[in-house]
């Protein structure tokens, strides 16, 4: 990549050249090959950064130029490194300060400056790395002006916590000539905490407030999100001032394992389920038999990658709620097995007999089995029944993860950890070599599905050893997962899409498969969803008083019937029941020549965004239906009373007997097949009966959607205003 230059015009943006190889990425690299990142996954990480850097304003253009955009990853799959690695293409490129809003919780913060500082090892004449925890008076404008001017790059690590990023803004508010600095701010776990919360009435919420006044003081800037759950910053009303202009996706390098690898085709190998008859962890004065199995897996695995030549990390997290006096009951519970084992082992190991070791034993071979069984490569279970006994021996006791207590830095004592966490283990916080989870914590009603997969701490570059990773987890948690899995790959062919066809990010439709009813996308003080329900018939409930735009439809229809003439049938009931049909038309030509040109009145219930609602569905779901385009009554039209506020009474005409056939009419509704499977858009000529209402015909819509249809689309949602 030596000399690349990438070359992108963005709109409202001169065109600029992103210069890659400068200072600050070479030192990136350096640090990336020391963690045993391939030269090759490196260089994708720096396309991704040179992609998303060429949204953000030019640094030497001196107008006020702001951006907003998001970096979407995969759970567990190296966010950090990619946003480390736009910092530092950015202050190759002109950039002079860069921002990070680094979690709302100290420890993240913390977690951030560790790996920055790690990555950006250079000279202090060169960069200062700063937070708002820890280097309080230099964080203000005098300080940070001074650095600048002498040619030193500025990272400040903030709280996401009003004070924090009052703190900051006044840094810029302070001078003139920083408000005029090209500033970068990294939005770090982007769909957490900076969201406004309080849209619903017209508020804004104490953080998110804080961050618009941020971007209000900066005039050359580019604000940006990364999370690898993006549905809430998606479904924000696109007016949203942290609504993205730009969306960039980030995909893992190789190795990943995440939601494909466990929930997909072959999960039952990766996901044990725990029986609904077992006894309660939580609840219960024994232990349920999953968890005796989750730690003989957990010791056995270990012993297994020894075996192979492996001595990496290894470890086990349960979770079992986010309450930490649960923590403790469970940590009890596990210290009293571990400890019990280790005693053995301990008298094992030393040539001794115990008469209890003969149940641990079990434990042990029924692992050894179990893998086994799920096809994993295993020596005889004599070769590694001494290894087990030493896994056990030097393991750690359990260590507690939440608020209280952040356990990582204990655990860098020890080869092999046992993880209890709640809400800690959510978001940000890795676990080294986490190769057994269980994990029951789920919420009685509604869950989002935002929070439940940055659960998944259990993702992660995991091929060297996935083979002996195990999830023991409730039958609901596994379908949650499932659903998940669906969801996020429709998500992403969502953007893929729009970007290939060159569709602005704001303009991505906000249309998403979702087949299970317990989810929800995200928190609804934040993004709202509703389900997309079709019933069989969808009737226009309104009349069309413009003139002219009731011309306009007329024309649009007779040009659509005169392509068809070939094909047009007459259907005859009674002379007064005499329609006009154009069947097995695609939908997407439909779509192309009538719905997305016609009008509609601003009250309509029928309007160009319900049919492309219903067109992104049939996409998504990769159907493109046949539809039977019907001209209702061509002879007579279709008089109606119309209200006051211009609703239609009673479109629809009920079945007609007529004496002269054995074929009565059988209404309007009756028109639909019921057995060939296509739908049916019915025309309908309406002239009200009351003439003060208007005496033009209104062409108006009736749209017909099968069972089998509407069944596929009802596991669509769709963003709405809150």
């Amino acid at each position: 990549m030596d000399n690349d230059i990438i070359m992108q015009t963005q709109e409202g943006n001169d065109s600029w050249d992103i210069i890659l190889d400068g200072k600050f990425e070479q030192k990136i690299k350096e640090q990336l090959l020391r963690d045993d990142i391939s030269e090759g996954a490196i260089n994708q990480i720096f396309n991704n950064a040179a992609r998303t850097l060429s949204y953000c304003p030019n640094p030497a253009c001196e107008t006020s130029v702001k951006s907003t955009g998001i970096v979407i990853g995969r759970v567990q799959s190296g966010k950090t490194s990619n946003f480390i690695s736009l910092m530092a293409l950015s202050f190759d490129n002109g950039y002079d300060i860069c921002v990070v809003l680094g979690g709302n919780k100290n420890n993240l913060l913390d977690q951030n400056k560790e790996r920055i500082q790690k990555y950006f090892q250079l000279d202090v004449e060169e960069c200062a790395i700063l937070t708002t925890k820890d280097n309080k008076s230099l964080i203000n404008g005098e300080r940070i002006k001074k650095f600048i001017m002498n040619g030193v790059k500025v990272i400040i690590i903030g709280l996401k916590h009003q004070n924090h990023i009052d703190q900051i803004r006044d840094i810029f508010e302070s001078d003139e000539i920083l408000k005029n600095v090209p500033t970068l701010i990294i939005d770090d776990e982007g769909d957490q905490a900076t969201l406004n919360t309080k849209g619903a009435r017209d508020q804004r919420s104490t953080i998110y407030d804080a961050v618009i006044s941020l971007k209000g003081v900066l005039k050359r800037h580019s604000f940006i999100s990364v999370t690898a759950t993006p549905q809430a910053n998606i479904l924000i009303e696109t007016i949203n001032q942290l609504s993205p202009d730009f969306g960039q996706l980030v995909y893992p390098g190789d190795g990943y394992c995440g939601l494909q690898k466990f929930h997909g085709a072959n999960q039952d190998t990766h996901i044990k389920e725990i029986p609904a008859t077992e006894p309660d962890l939580l609840n219960d004065r024994s232990c349920p038999q999953t968890i005796f199995d989750a730690l003989a897996a957990f010791f056995v695995g270990a012993a297994i990658r020894r075996h192979r030549g492996d001595s990496g990390p290894h470890s086990m997290l349960v979770h079992p709620s986010q309450r930490k006096f649960d923590h403790q009951i469970v940590v009890e519970k596990l210290n009293k097995i571990i400890n019990k084992w280790q005693k053995i082992a301990e008298i094992i190991l030393s040539g001794r007999n115990d008469m209890s070791y003969k149940q641990l034993k079990n434990h042990l071979q029924g692992a050894y089995s179990m893998f086994k069984d799920d096809g994993v490569s295993v020596p005889v279970f004599e070769e590694i029944e001494k290894v087990s006994l030493e896994v056990i021996k030097t393991c750690s006791d359990t260590h507690i993860c939440n608020s209280d207590e952040d356990a990582s830095k204990n655990a860098d004592l020890y080869r092999y950890n046992i993880f209890v966490g709640g809400n800690m283990v959510e978001r940000g916080i890795t676990l080294k070599g986490l190769a057994v989870t269980y994990i029951t914590r789920r919420a009685a009603g509604k869950s989002n599905l935002d929070n439940t997969e940055q659960r998944a701490r259990w993702f992660g570059y995991k091929e060297g050893f996935i083979d002996v990773c195990r999830v023991y987890t409730t039958r609901e948690i596994k379908r949650d997962f499932s659903a998940i899995l669906e969801h996020e790959e429709d998500l992403w062919d969502s953007i893929e899409r729009a970007q290939a066809v060159g569709t602005e990010f704001k303009n991505i439709p906000r249309i998403f498969k979702l087949s299970s009813n317990i989810l929800r996308l995200t928190r609804p003080n934040v993004g709202k969803t509703e389900r997309l329900s079709f019933s069989e018939w969808k009737r226009q409930n309104d009349y069309l008083s413009d003139i002219d735009a009731c011309a306009y439809n007329s024309k649009i229809l007779e040009e659509y019937k005169k392509r068809h003439t070939s094909s047009l049938r007459r259907i005859t009931y009674t002379e007064a029941n005499t329609h006009q049909i154009v069947s097995n038309v695609d939908f997407e030509e439909l779509y192309n020549e009538v719905l997305s040109k016609f009008h509609f009145s601003p009250r309509s219930n029928f309007n160009n965004s319900f049919f492309a609602e219903i067109r992104t569905c049939f996409q998504k779901a990769d159907l493109n239906p046949v539809v039977d385009v019907v001209w209702m009554r061509v002879s007579s039209g279709t008089n109606r009373t119309i209200y006051e506020d211009n609703t239609i009474n009673q479109l629809f005409q009920g079945p007609t007997p007529n004496p002269n056939s054995t074929a009565p009419y059988p209404g309007d509704s009756g028109m639909a097949d019921s057995i060939r499977v296509a739908m049916q858009l019915q025309i309908h000529m309406v002239t009200p009966r009351n003439s003060e209402k208007g005496t033009h015909s209104s062409p108006t819509l009736a749209l017909y959607m099968p069972t089998v249809y509407s069944s596929r689309l009802d596991q669509f949602i769709k963003g709405c205003k809150i």
